[in-house]
Order: C-alpha cells, then sequence, then structure tokens
C-alpha cells in the first residue's frame, strides 16, 4: 500500500524531484520504496525487496566500505540476500553517483550475463531497473558484460574469473 501511495504522488513532476532526491540520500529508503527482488518460490517470483534489520545494517556497511575504500568480507549463506543486498548497493552508486565504475566476477560468463538467467548477476540489476517507474530509471546503455548510465557516466562491467580477471583495472568495487 506504502508503493502504491508513493506512485501516485509521482505523477506529479515535483514529487518525483524530491522523491528521486531522497533516493538519491538515503540507500535505505531507495530500496524499501522503488527496489523489487526476485523469488520464483513466491507467486510470480517478483516481490518487494523491503529489508530486514541485517539486511539494513549489512547493507550500510558495503555502502560505507565503498565511500571510505576499505576492504569487506561477507560471510554468506543461502536465503539471506547477499547477492541482491551487494549488486543493489552497487547500483545505488551506479544510479546516483557520477563517475563510479563497478566490476562485477562469477565463475563463468553465463553467470554474469546470460539474458534470461536469474543466476546471472547481470539479470538482477536488469530486474531492478525492469520494476522501478519509468522516470526513476536513467538513460543508460545496456550491452553485453557492460552497464553504462548515460546521465552521470558511471559503469558496471562483468568477467568471468580467469587468472586475468580485474587485472590493470581501477575500480570503485
Amino acid at each position: 500500500e506504502y508503493r502504491e501511495e508513493v506512485l501516485k504522488m509521482s505523477s506529479d513532476d515535483g514529487a518525483r524531484q524530491e522523491l528521486w532526491i531522497a533516493c538519491s540520500r538515503d540507500l535505505m529508503f531507495y530500496v524499501n520504496t522503488f527496489c523489487w527482488t526476485y523469488d520464483p518460490r513466491r507467486g510470480n517470483g517478483v516481490i518487494p525487496f523491503v529489508t530486514y534489520p541485517f539486511q539494513d545494517k549489512s547493507m550500510m556497511s558495503i555502502k560505507d566500505c565503498i565511500e571510505n575504500g576499505k576492504d569487506l568480507v561477507i560471510k554468506k549463506s543461502r536465503d539471506m540476500g547477499a547477492s541482491w543486498m551487494l549488486l543493489t548497493v552497487f547500483e545505488w552508486f551506479w544510479h546516483f553517483r557520477g563517475g563510479q565504475s563497478f566490476l562485477l566476477v562469477s565463475r563463468n560468463e553465463d553467470y554474469v550475463d546470460k539474458p534470461g538467467n536469474p543466476k546471472s548477476l547481470f539479470w538482477k540489476i536488469d530486474f531492478l531497473h525492469k520494476h522501478q517507474p519509468e522516470w526513476m530509471v536513467p538513460r543508460l546503455t545496456r550491452t553485453k558484460l557492460r552497464l553504462t548510465n548515460d546521465e552521470n557516466g558511471s559503469t558496471v562491467d562483468c568477467e568471468s574469473t580467469t587468472g586475468d580477471v580485474a587485472r590493470g583495472d581501477r575500480r570503485t568495487a
């Protein structure tokens, strides 16, 4: 109901601008108001990303580490949303901060970017954009293994794990 009310409010250009500003300032407002996740075990699989307290803490830790250039080790178990949390934080920076550069890595190329494959990391980012209001998604260029925010120059690239993964790179995260 909350999300429906926010969407009704966003029919006004001024309200859209205020919502955009609120999202750019507050990661958790953005996630809990405009992000969706996928779980094929529940209905049609599309569910609002409404975070648990441990996810709030984890996502804010990821954000803090990115902002302060710190390393972070994430202890991960199944069904805790670690992939969704990390990808959503990366997407938030890509979405609202200019000049960001992120790299996603998985064991093979299909798991980083294969259209239609929910196991693919990029599929999850595409899913986030697909389920947001059109006015919320910035102009973007999406090619195989790359996503560029055309409005602020931020990028997300993907690679499979090889002996040369991320070699010679400088990335935000």
